[in-house]
């Protein structure tokens, strides 16, 4: 009996401690207009946001992803569903950059935004991707691009215009294609193609990648997040 009573307060301690650690205050970041806002809440609702959006995430793609055959068709048709359904950021509405996938749900948003959308897709889809800012030859201009590796290559996409590169064979253009000449590759996607964009001028500035690391990308998933951040908790060497 006594051991009975003894379980029976031990668990009755642990599921206090349990409820005060969820209700401890935390916070997430939310930018408005390129102004970062603090925004607190309790760890229970944190946890709970991040895992609806988890879900959301491995629905969606699993749905755009239906009629899929190999990583090509899949990747371009991650791509094709992120110029379809994310719109340029309505004239006279603020620019809100908080979670990947509430840019999903507005439906709209800035440049960078759509490579965040696609990079975040292809990772779930189980393709390393991220996104980084290139510039031009002449650095007078820089543009973002989606990085996304398939079967050891790296692949080169401009979400934003929702355009993709394709060799001589009509197949996806790899990184090392697109520093070679220009006649080796040429632009796929939506139509009509951004022709007055001198891709070339800023291929030549493509390094190869490593696998893109931690990156916010990638770390909607439940493990990256936690290895992300027992990270950022280790003493910087």
């Amino acid at each position: 009996m006594r051991k009975k009573i003894h379980n029976i307060l031990l668990s009755l301690v642990f599921l206090l401690c349990l409820f005060c650690a969820l209700n401890i205050d935390v916070t997430t970041k939310r930018g408005v207009n390129y102004e970062l806002r603090t925004i607190k809440l309790p760890l229970y609702l944190k946890l709970l946001d991040f895992f609806d959006r988890h879900y959301n995430y491995a629905y969606l793609v699993k749905n755009i992803l239906k009629n899929s055959k190999s990583d090509e068709d899949r990747v371009v048709a991650l791509l094709e569903w992120t110029h379809e359904n994310i719109n340029g950021n309505p004239q006279g509405l603020a620019v809100i950059d908080d979670h990947v996938w509430y840019t999903i749900v507005r439906g709209y948003g800035v440049e960078d935004q759509f490579s965040d959308v696609f990079s975040t897709l292809c990772n779930y889809a189980g393709m390393k991707a991220f996104y980084s800012w290139i510039n031009s030859s002449e650095r007078s201009n820089r543009m973002i691009f989606s990085f996304v590796r398939i079967k050891n290559k790296w692949f080169v996409f401009d979400p934003y215009r929702g355009v993709y590169f394709v060799d001589k064979e009509g197949g996806l253009a790899d990184i090392d294609t697109l520093k070679g000449s220009d006649a080796t590759w040429k632009i796929s996607g939506a139509t009509p193609f951004p022709e007055s964009f001198d891709y070339a001028g800023y291929f030549r500035n493509l390094s190869m990648p490593d696998d893109g690391g931690l990156n916010r990308a990638n770390i909607q998933s439940p493990l990256n997040r936690l290895f992300y951040a027992i990270k950022k908790l280790m003493p910087a060497r």
